[in-house]
């Protein structure tokens, strides 16, 4: 596999929390941040997916009011 390296400005708060999380598990900051890459993606995108909020909010929509309506299109 190979590696690509990106420099990554972080802010203060999330430099001190990546440096935290590395001295706790023992892993190097470069480490940490792959594994936070690779576990937080899927949540991220999740997240901030337009598609996926949108489905949720009629999804939860429609189970407060009911099932969906029943289009029925008739020939004119």
């Amino acid at each position: 596999m190979g590696m690509k390296t990106y420099p990554l400005g972080l802010p203060k708060e999330l430099l001190d929390e990546v440096k935290q999380t590395a001295k706790e598990t023992g892993l190097s900051m470069a480490d940490a941040r792959r594994q936070d890459l690779k576990r937080g993606l899927p949540q991220v995108r999740r997240a901030m997916s337009r598609e996926e909020d949108l489905s949720e909010a009629a999804a939860d929509t429609w189970q407060k009011i009911g099932t969906a309506p029943t289009v029925i299109y008739e020939k004119l």
